[in-house]
């Protein structure tokens, strides 16, 4: 087989090399002639004197359940998620994503695990050399042994969250929306964003909101990272739920994403926006949940 080239860099392979015990396998996308990235985002260098056989892996067409083992389909949403709301401090320990802001939100105040290492007391010092609480972000079926020995330090269950996706077949909505590039005055209010404006602007996105007659009832955000888009935000006024302009904003979201897979988060016992996505074609792809360490009391 001919040795790998510059053109080579990009593609997905498996490399069998030889090693003092006979021989040792490394999967991942080439970065250059002697190095990859496996899925949990190591960088792994290799000579290519030690190669004794290499192949491309052909991706399959994805959707967004399908096309690759569930595990590295989570890590590719999760990190679409915490891209598409990026924290002012992230530190990548291991291959987990350390994220630290002003102290609100708690996606950008937390560190999201992307493989089975254990970094507990990492998460510890880390936050509170920042003086924030210690947090992480897992996936409680990826990561039982990891939540097990969270709970046992102190760390309490915050919030567990449905994941659900959708493959993006999106059409021009019939009704009006306005969309913007920058969250208006008015659009920051609705949640009390506006200390997080400058989060919210870190990473690319879309504002929509629907007006009736002036009043502003539905809002979303939907930044775009990687292959899929993630909606955030979404929220109708209490007086026209029960009203369809749930469907309008998530319609007139996924028509604006431009991506060709969708992802949102949504409480795990918030029935009615469940139901909402259910009903538009999102199925529940994974769960993640919160944990933190109260802080220490005198």
């Amino acid at each position: 087989m001919a040795e790998i080239s510059r053109d080579d860099i990009g593609k997905r392979v498996t490399i069998r090399l030889r090693d003092i015990d006979g021989y040792r396998d490394i999967v991942g996308y080439l970065k250059s002639t002697t190095s990859l990235v496996n899925r949990h985002g190591e960088h792994i260098e290799f000579n290519p004197e030690d190669i004794y056989i290499w192949r491309e892996i052909k991706e399959v067409a994805r959707t967004a359940t399908s096309g690759a083992p569930l595990s590295s389909r989570i890590y590719e949403i999760e990190r679409a998620a915490s891209n598409a709301w990026l924290a002012k401090e992230v530190s990548d320990i291991d291959g987990w994503k350390f994220r630290a802001d002003i102290g609100i939100t708690r996606r950008a105040n937390s560190a999201l695990v992307l493989n089975t290492e254990n970094h507990v007391q990492e998460v510890i010092e880390w936050y509170s050399k920042r003086k924030l609480k210690p947090a992480v972000y897992l996936i409680p079926i990826l990561h039982s042994d990891l939540d097990i020995k969270f709970a046992e330090v102190g760390f309490v269950h915050l919030l567990d969250l449905d994941v659900m996706v959708k493959d993006n077949q999106s059409h021009k909505p019939d009704f009006k929306y306005e969309v913007s590039e920058s969250p208006s005055a008015e659009w920051l209010s609705v949640h009390g964003d506006e200390e997080i404006k400058e989060l919210l602007q870190r990473s690319p996105a879309r504002y929509l909101s629907i007006h009736v007659e002036g009043k502003l009832v539905a809002i979303s955000r939907v930044s775009i990272a990687e292959e899929w888009s993630t909606i955030f935000k979404l929220w109708v006024a209490p007086e026209f739920r029960g009203s369809g302009f749930g469907r309008k904003i998530l319609e007139a979201s996924e028509f604006e994403s431009g991506a060709s897979k969708i992802s949102l988060q949504v409480s795990t016992d918030n029935e009615v926006a469940k139901n909402l996505y259910l009903t538009s074609g999102y199925k529940v792809h994974h769960t993640g949940r919160f944990r933190e360490l109260p802080l220490k009391t005198n």
